[in-house]
């Protein structure tokens, strides 16, 4: 019995040290995507479901780490993909997966914690990353991924939580990502287009955020590219771009960019 009160003395000594996520950026006008499709899109066979990972509610790690993974709670009922993995050339395993923003208005602050599990749902390792995009408008998606070391010999599956999600305060510029083609070469695809400012006023911190897809909706690669600081887009004007994703994972089917960026 006096174990069990010490325990729960820890968690509630633990929630005192939750901070609550920063908010910025909001914007009334809202900002596009550009979607290439390479392939039709075709129906998804009939199958039956592999198991989901599910994560417990107390992970299986060590004090020191069970600090830093304390639950900042958020009210904010975004959509999370589970995470595909897949171990690379060097034996690490990369999981990459996406964040949907289904709510009428913009978020940003968006962190998620990514778990190995075993096959019980014990957390045999964690990361915390930051979304690819950091902000969303209404019905955008961002991709993220997490990359371990190694792959534990008891690894299952991996699960995904949000940890921190803001609503925005603050306006945001209206990008859009237009005339968007692709080639597929040595391994990669190279896509051009143009990025066009809607805004009022000039934009500045310029990056574009392309994002690969399967059929089933799974994030297959993503590239972020961050254009250098003094680039500055003018009202009203567009900005051609080339950039190149290579596929951690096979089917790629659906190409997605985006443009983000701050007003002055």
């Amino acid at each position: 019995m006096r174990g069990n009160q010490q325990l729960v003395w820890l968690w509630c000594c633990l929630g005192v040290l939750v901070a609550s996520c920063s908010q910025s950026n909001t914007s009334n006008a809202p900002a596009q995507t550009a979607t290439l499709a390479l392939l039709k899109w075709t129906s998804v066979p009939t199958a039956t479901p592999t198991p989901t990972p599910r994560l417990r509610r107390t992970p299986t790690l060590n004090p020191a780490t069970l600090i830093a993974l304390t639950l900042v709670p958020t009210p904010l009922p975004l959509s999370v993909s589970m995470p595909s993995c897949r171990e690379t050339p060097v034996g690490s395993l990369l999981c990459l997966g996406s964040l949907h923003n289904p709510l009428g208005e913009p978020i940003s602050q968006l962190v998620l914690r990514v778990y190995l599990v075993d096959e019980s749902g014990n957390a045999l390792a964690v990361r915390e990353v930051t979304t690819a995009r950091s902000y969303l408008l209404p019905n955008e998606s961002t991709p993220y991924g997490a990359q371990f070391d190694q792959m534990p010999s008891a690894y299952r599956g991996a699960v995904a939580e949000i940890a921190c999600a803001s609503r925005n305060t603050q306006p945001l510029p209206h990008l859009t990502v237009e005339s968007l083609q692709s080639t597929f070469t040595e391994g990669q695809y190279v896509l051009s287009g143009e990025v066009r400012n809607h805004s009022e006023q000039a934009v500045d911190h310029l990056s574009l955020v392309a994002t690969l897809y399967d059929k089933l909706g799974q994030v297959t690669g993503f590239r972020h590219l961050r254009l250098p600081p003094e680039q500055v887009l003018p009202p009203k004007e567009r900005l051609p771009f080339q950039l190149s994703v290579v596929p951690h994972l096979e089917g790629t089917r659906n190409i997605v960019a985006a443009a983000e960026g701050k007003l002055p």
